[in-house]
């Protein structure tokens, strides 16, 4: 499972972010070894008078997942984002960040369940 947030300031077309979402989840896909239905991409866009000059020429991607990945497939992500973000927002591209927060079992359920109670599947 992975949850992904990117922020940045506002003022990008809808096919940049569009263009960006698509990048950003095959990144977390590759990197994190999931599946397309357990990887998700949020954008959320920032007033720049909200931000401070760093900030403002920065694009940040929050990634929470699950417990066991790897340094490399982390180091896939973020080579995922930083070319994502040159080729859709080219000269705009600024500096790219990513930050990684893993949960254990005991800290991430779905559906109502904690994982660690899940009802499991009946084998066919």
């Amino acid at each position: 499972m992975s949850v992904a947030i990117v922020y940045l300031p506002k003022g990008y077309s809808f096919e940049q972010k569009q263009c960006l979402i698509t990048k950003t989840k095959a990144a977390c896909m590759a990197g994190l070894r999931v599946t397309e239905k357990h990887s998700s991409v949020f954008i959320r866009e920032l007033e720049p008078d909200c931000m401070d000059d760093y900030a403002k020429n920065t694009k940040y991607l929050f990634v929470y997942t699950t417990l066991g990945k790897t340094p490399e497939g982390k180091d896939l992500v973020c080579r995922g984002f930083d070319e994502a973000c040159a080729e859709v927002f080219g000269e705009e591209k600024g500096r790219t960040i990513v930050l990684f927060k893993e949960h254990s079992d005991e800290n991430a359920g779905s559906n109502g369940y904690l994982r660690p109670f899940r009802p499991q599947k009946p084998k066919k």
